[in-house]
């Protein structure tokens, strides 16, 4: 019995694998409907969070903690989307309930995957579960958002995987001075070498700059010295990019945001500056506490880089 028992699953699993390799009944990633998120990217430490506190303030856009899984999930989708339309949409949402971090969501996805399983044939796709999923997110959270947008910077290893879910989205870039940025990844316990962090700022700053040059038109970048610099010209940029109103609760201090409103912040220690008032204070700041040997270490990975993006090497 239990070698016939055997015989029918491997059957099983050789049906279900000849389904998706024939692409019968496979369910597509794009949705006819012109969803219009955005993106925050770029490396880590760069004001990424700082940007998404200030976004948050605005009346009609909602970001929520990080997700970490979105490029996984995109992948997962297309490779068993000959799965039934039931299990499909579980085993995509696993991918988000099941993470570590997704406590900082505060909210379970129970009701959202019922309401799912149910879905009208034409909204069964990826673009539509994700955003119904963000959507989701702000509901629960309170707000009645207009757009929604995702601030994950491993999402930068994910660009064309992303942009294949939603054509229209739009793409921030915020960029940071390298030196400043591989110091805080050390100080904020991500990384324990300098070469490590350097080569993350690197290769993150690359590949937005690859798919910027592939779609032209789709992003912008900003500097994390002009955010916190001229904050309120910078953001209006920003909201133009958008083709969005700016506000200035946008520029609201931090006592009228509240920790829980952003999730991960208060749990992370490298988020504890994220809620102060803007300010400069931290331009420069790895430059001073590195010593000569560690920016030399630096600059072998990154000057050439860090000069065409018009910052000065480590060591200068």
């Amino acid at each position: 019995m239990r070698k016939y028992t055997e015989s029918l699953h491997q059957l099983y699993d050789f049906c279900v694998s000849y389904r998706n390799i024939a692409q019968l009944s496979r369910y597509s990633v794009k949705s006819d409907e012109r969803y219009k998120p955005f993106f925050i990217i770029g490396s880590g430490r760069s004001g990424n969070t700082l940007l998404r506190r200030l976004l948050n303030n605005h009346s009609t856009l909602a970001i929520p903690p990080e997700t970490y899984v979105l490029g996984s999930v995109i992948k997962r989708f297309r490779q068993n989307s000959g799965m039934r339309w039931v299990d499909l949409v579980e085993y995509t949402f696993s991918a988000f309930e099941f993470h570590r971090e997704f406590k900082t969501f505060g909210i379970s996805l129970r009701p959202l995957v019922n309401e799912l399983e149910d879905a009208a044939i034409k909204n069964r796709n990826l673009a539509h579960i994700l955003n119904r999923f963000y959507h989701y997110y702000c509901e629960q959270s309170g707000k009645n958002c207009v757009r929604w947008g995702d601030k994950t910077p491993m999402n930068t290893f994910y660009l064309e995987r992303i942009f294949s879910v939603f054509p229209d989205a739009q793409f921030i870039h915020i960029l940071r001075d390298g030196c400043d940025v591989v110091s805080s990844y050390i100080d904020a316990g991500i990384y324990k070498s300098l070469e490590e962090a350097a080569e993350r700022w690197s290769v993150s700053v690359g590949l937005v700059e690859e798919f910027y040059q592939r779609h032209p038109t789709v992003g912008m970048v900003i500097r994390y010295e002009e955010l916190v610099s001229t904050p309120k010209p910078t953001l209006l940029n920003v909201c133009n990019f958008l083709e969005i109103d700016f506000e200035e609760t946008m520029l609201q201090e931090a006592t009228n945001v509240g920790k829980a409103k952003m999730g991960d912040v208060e749990i992370h220690r490298h988020h504890d500056n994220v809620l102060n008032p803007v300010n400069t204070d931290s331009i420069g700041k790895g430059r001073a506490q590195l010593s000569a040997i560690e920016k030399a270490r630096i600059d072998k990975i990154i000057e050439i880089q860090l000069k065409r993006l018009g910052y000065k090497s480590c060591t200068s």
